[in-house]
């Protein structure tokens, strides 16, 4: 048996390879597992640092992080030492196919899963000036409502100040008619407080006591709607604070890292899937070798002595039963003697009783 040190027995470990048997096998079995291994390592080594990149973002806590990240860095490599350890290449490229499908869809998810934080990290500064300018946009988008509210809310300050001005310039004419009315220059033009005069004076003073009115509802509307001004206007200034001190999350710079780079996004994806699939590759390209060979003659080995302890649990199952058949044969047996044994007892007592009786009499 060969002699493995201790990192190639690490490595070993890391693809699923059985020491017992590898050891052997030719040492070109032992190079291969063990770069199988040191690949699957690799993986798990990217996967803590992928996970910490992205656990950084949600948590603070330096220990949550790093407890986050070896947890998941344990799950990438079992589940990768699995993916490998339970392939079992044929001869059949068909067959190898429909094998590899399965693991290869889950290997693709997992690289997918992998890559992402990394990728967030080495483009952090084109996201950050994504961040920015998406605040710049959202504050600008901000200051152009803020804006439409304003002129609107100006315009209905002017419609009502035109109106009382309106309102404002007929008393004037009636004010205008009424002196001209009193002082002879028009109308009847007789000068004196006549009938007319009185009449357009009870008009203008009518008139008057209704600009009174409408100048108080106009300073009211004009006062409920600078307060609305200024109520929105905090809104929007409260609004904008909140987008300036706003940060993008995982998810929101995950969203962004499509629009700043995909093509370099998508290159850097699919390294991070061919270093995750290059294990299962490895073992459907290459032939089966001493090591696969004497795996499956461990396991025809077993499934061999499987069988023959099967069959002799069976064959042993067999004769309980007929042993326990043939103790139930004597048992009724034994039972029907004793009854009939008991039966002419009874029947010959009975025999003398009837016989003295006769005696007697």
């Amino acid at each position: 048996m060969k002699k493995i040190n201790l990192i190639n027995r690490f490595l070993l470990f890391c693809s699923g390879t059985s020491l017992e048997v590898v050891c052997k096998c030719p040492s070109f079995e032992i190079i291969k597992y063990s770069t199988i291994g040191f690949t699957i390592f690799l993986t798990s080594i990217l996967a803590l640092v992928s996970s910490f990149f992205a656990l950084s973002l949600i948590f603070d806590e330096q220990i949550i992080v790093f407890c986050g990240s070896v947890f998941w860095m344990l799950i990438i490599f079992n589940l990768d030492r699995y993916i490998v350890m339970t392939l079992r290449p044929s001869e059949s490229l068909v067959n190898n196919f429909i094998i590899m499908l399965p693991r290869f869809v889950i290997a693709l998810l997992v690289a997918i899963v992998i890559s992402k934080p990394i990728e967030i990290k080495l483009f952090e500064k084109e996201i950050s000036n994504y961040e920015i300018l998406n605040k710049t946009l959202d504050i600008a988008d901000i200051e152009q409502k803020l804006q439409s509210d304003i002129v609107e809310i100006e315009t209905r300050k002017n419609t009502i100040i035109n109106n009382y001005e309106v309102k404002n310039e007929n008393v004037e004419e009636f004010y205008k008619e009424y002196i001209c009315e009193c002082a002879g220059t028009c109308g009847t033009m007789i000068r004196g407080r006549g009938i007319e005069c009185q009449t357009r004076k009870i008009k203008y003073e009518n008139e008057l006591n209704l600009l009174v009115k409408e100048s108080s509802i106009k300073d009211s509307l004009l006062i409920n709607l600078a307060n609305y001004e200024k109520k929105i206007i905090d809104e929007f200034e409260n609004q904008k604070k909140i987008v300036r001190n706003s940060s993008f999350g995982f998810f929101d710079k995950l969203k962004a890292l499509n629009s700043v780079n995909f093509v370099a996004s998508s290159f850097i994806l699919l390294i991070f899937i061919m270093v995750e699939i290059a294990p299962i590759l490895t073992k459907i390209l290459s032939r089966n070798g001493p090591y696969d060979t004497l795996i499956k003659r461990s396991e025809i080995e077993f499934e061999t002595e499987f069988f023959k302890s099967t069959d002799f649990l069976n064959l042993m199952r067999e004769k309980k039963e007929k042993i326990d058949k043939i103790s139930s044969e004597i048992d009724v047996e034994q039972t029907k003697n004793f009854v009939e044994k008991v039966s002419r007892s009874d029947a010959f007592d009975r025999y003398e009783k009837l016989r003295n009786s006769i005696d007697e009499d």
